[in-house]
């Protein structure tokens, strides 16, 4: 999630496990962001702040800044880089941080270190006018990935795939064991681990090299997408919802009140909701946390599947083989009428109102 600001952060909400104090895990808690960047958001200058929830930290930047905030010590450590953060990502181990300038970290979430990637140079470049410079990455435990403007793709920190020159990468993201990746065509490609089905390509497969195009996506303009744990998601120019992958807590919103259905679906599934009116919902966006799917609607409503994000981090109350009941409108408890920004960590969703 990337927020603007100005002179003043905005007000933001996290719900689910909660880093920043274990006491209030599981309800809706509002943070106090200039708490937690040491107040050093009172500049005038326009910044950028990013922020990513992970199993066991979170991680905050605001301009040269990483506050990584382990909820293991309960302590902050701060990082400085040379230039402003523009992207970041991060799984249970360590993150990408991509500066203004080009260059990629990847920052140890346990040790505090970082070192720079250079694996661009490890290319022959000398000639080129026009040298290439990254501009999306995703983090997974078990694979980072990077895309340049130039079409490259980067299995860190081997390049894995180039697509030609008129297809525009336009979105990266990644699960625990596979990436995805969207063109401006509406095209998605996936590769990684597959075992679980997130690869949406009918196969079950411990790994898969290369991108390869999904088929089952195919001839649909595809405007977003997301990846969980071991599921995945997307959202069509039409307003469809598709999921595929692990439906273990019924993440994908595929009801099975018994469990008898195998949990792994290998092909997208259209994820069929009706609003109060009987009216097919309409999406625009996708979420996916590690066993948690959300879905924002044309008309700003959110609609969540999968793991109770306050019943499971009590485990007196998880089910063995719960009832998996689908995708249903999410009552946040904050003013419908105001817009916000989402993100879901790996058992968390935080909300940032819009300016």
């Amino acid at each position: 999630m990337d927020i603007k600001t100005s002179g003043s952060l905005p007000d933001a909400w996290i719900i689910g496990f909660n880093p920043f104090n274990l006491k209030t895990n599981g309800s809706l808690t509002e943070l106090n962001l200039n708490t937690i960047l040491k107040s050093t958001a009172s500049t005038s200058l326009t910044q950028t702040c990013l922020i990513e929830i992970t199993s066991t930290h979170a991680l905050v930047t605001y301009g040269c800044n990483l506050y990584s905030h382990s909820a293991i010590v309960e302590s902050t450590h701060e990082t400085e880089f040379n230039s402003p953060i523009v992207k970041l990502s991060a799984s249970t181990w360590h993150c990408l941080v991509l500066l203004e300038n080009g260059d990629l970290f990847k920052y140890d979430i346990n040790q505090h270190r970082s070192r720079r990637l250079d694996f661009l140079t490890v290319e022959n470049r000398a000639e080129s006018t026009d040298p290439d410079r990254i501009v999306h990455i995703a983090c997974g435990d078990c694979l980072s990935v990077a895309s340049t403007r130039g079409g490259e793709v980067f299995t860190i920190p081997n390049k894995t795939f180039t697509f030609p020159r008129h297809v525009r990468i336009v979105k990266l993201v990644a699960g625990l064991e596979h990436c995805l990746l969207l063109t401006g065509n509406g095209d998605v490609y996936s590769w990684g681990g597959g075992l679980r089905g997130q690869l949406g390509n009918g196969e079950i497969k411990p790994h898969q090299e290369q991108p390869k195009l999904i088929e089952a996506l195919a001839g649909l303009k595809i405007v977003d997408i997301a990846a969980g744990g071991w599921h995945s998601g997307a959202i069509s120019a039409f307003g469809d919802l598709f999921c595929w992958g692990w439906n273990s807590k019924g993440q994908l919103g595929q009801i099975d009140e018994q469990q008898q259905k195998a949990s792994v679906f290998s092909l997208p599934q259209l994820v069929e909701i009706s609003d109060g009116d009987g009216e097919d919902v309409s999406f625009e966006q996708v979420y996916c946390g590690m066993c948690h799917t959300v879905a924002i609607d044309s008309k700003g409503l959110l609609y969540f599947a999968g793991s109770n994000l306050s019943t499971r981090l009590d485990f007196t109350k998880i089910q063995r083989c719960p009832k998996l009941g689908g995708f249903e409108r999410f009552e946040n408890g904050l003013d419908r009428e105001k817009k916000f920004k989402l993100k879901c960590g790996a058992n968390s969703i935080i909300l940032v109102q819009e300016s």
